[in-house]
């Protein structure tokens, strides 16, 4: 004989049937299951935190390893400026040579870079259009920085001290506020050459 069970747990409603006989023991026992859990969390309005594996926080642990730095500060940049290198003799192979004293003698003073070379820095151009064979020219632009004082002074001497030496005049452009001197038409070792005899 089919036996049909009909068991409600709060808004639900279980039926149950099975041929074999249950005692009212067991339909007791049955009934006083905890469903607790289904009345806080329903596995149907989140299904994947029943599915997948629950994440755990763990803090990461530090670990100081000693390291000989030596090798890496060396590379670095140096933060002092070093010291004005000492030779036997001037000027050295390279051509370049020391500040002196003349230096401080004009109205005029070009400060060294960090390195104690002087600020000249080339630049290269694009000049007039070629009509021959359609392409741009150009043109090498020699940038004085780092000049304190009397600007215009420093760049008339620097003018007359290049056509002397080059026979042909030379084109110059002055920016008093920056403190520079373009200059087009000359070479670098001359200009370098000019500041040198001045003591710069």
């Amino acid at each position: 004989m089919r036996t049909y069970i009909k068991i409600q747990f709060q808004s639900h409603v279980v039926l149950i049937a099975t041929n074999a006989c249950i005692s009212d023991s067991w339909i007791v026992s049955f009934a006083s299951l905890n469903f607790s859990s289904s009345k806080t969390e329903k596995l149907w309005e989140n299904p994947w935190k029943h599915a997948l594996p629950q994440k755990t926080k763990t803090l990461a642990t530090v670990e100081e390893v000693p390291v000989d730095w030596s090798y890496v500060e060396r590379l670095m940049p140096i933060e002092i400026v070093p010291d004005v290198p000492k030779h036997e003799s001037y000027p050295t192979p390279s051509g370049w040579t020391p500040p002196t004293e003349a230096g401080k003698t004009h109205s005029y003073f070009v400060r060294r870079r960090p390195d104690h070379l002087l600020p000249l820095y080339l630049e290269r151009k694009r000049d007039l259009l070629n009509e021959k064979t359609l392409d741009f020219d150009y043109v090498e632009l020699v940038t004085v920085r780092n000049v304190d004082g009397d600007v215009f002074a420093c760049e008339q001497d620097l003018r007359g001290y290049l056509e002397e030496n080059l026979g042909h005049p030379v084109a110059s452009h002055v920016d008093e506020l920056k403190g520079r001197i373009k200059v087009k038409g000359a070479p670098r070792a001359l200009i370098e050459q000019f500041f040198y005899s001045k003591g710069f």
